[in-house]
């Protein structure tokens, strides 16, 4: 996940993802996804214990709720075989930056946990970022199948939202898109939810953008609680 200097094409994706913030209905959206039952909302963040340096029982339950299922020998070695190891890699990462203020010293202390955690059959990108996410809600966006289809840039994902949210107007667009609900909520939690509903197909998103009168769909009567976000 080394973070690189940005590009034309980075700073191209960055400029279409600020379009994106100023949708008509996009702040309503992001509400309903916070405070409807169906939906993970706070829980991903507040659910049970969450150490800073310790991955624990309470994160692999609510990474969960973003549609990812651990295999058995997967919770065995976060939990058990290697817990230490991954334990000593995440106190090195700090807690208390933010996406966009990331050097490179701190960007090659990600990769080493996240190569450590890619080299476990059963973890692919999805399910790492979002533990990573867990973690270090502030420095590690997610980056699933719905945020690389919205970046559309190969490869450099973290780079082109590091990008958007190095510019303070971006910052305060998405920051004027937070709900009372999601007040605790990092800024790269609320991007993740934004991008979610921009540009998810999945029944779940379409059923949350109609309620928000984004579009004409009518809300889906199943598959409301398939999400990513």
């Amino acid at each position: 996940m080394r973070l690189l200097p940005s590009d034309d094409a980075v700073r191209a994706a960055a400029f279409r993802l600020r379009a994106d913030l100023a949708a008509d209905g996009l702040g309503r959206a992001v509400e309903v996804y916070f405070t409807a039952p169906a939906f993970a909302g706070m829980t991903f963040s507040n659910l049970g214990r969450n150490p800073p340096d310790e991955i624990t029982p309470d994160d692999l339950l609510a990474v969960t709720l973003l549609d990812i299922i651990w295999r058995p020998h997967v919770v065995r070695i976060l939990l058990g075989s290697q817990h230490g190891e991954l334990s000593s890699m995440l106190a090195a990462i700090p807690g208390d930056l933010d996406l966009w203020d990331a050097d490179d010293e701190v960007s090659e202390r990600i990769d080493v946990l996240w190569n450590a955690l890619m080299a476990i059959d059963g973890i692919g990108t999805a399910s790492a970022t979002k533990l990573l996410a867990r973690k270090r809600p502030r420095l590690c966006p997610i980056s699933d199948s719905v945020v690389v289809k919205a970046v559309r840039v190969p490869g450099r994902t973290w780079d082109v939202l590091r990008c958007l949210l190095r510019d303070p107007a971006s910052r305060a667009q998405v920051e004027a898109l937070r709900p009372a609900a999601a007040a605790d909520a990092s800024l790269l939690r609320i991007l993740d939810v934004i991008l979610w509903i921009s540009h998810s197909e999945s029944a779940a998103a379409q059923w949350v953008r109609s309620e928000a009168g984004m579009t004409a769909e009518s809300p889906a009567s199943e598959g409301v609680g398939q999400q990513s976000g």
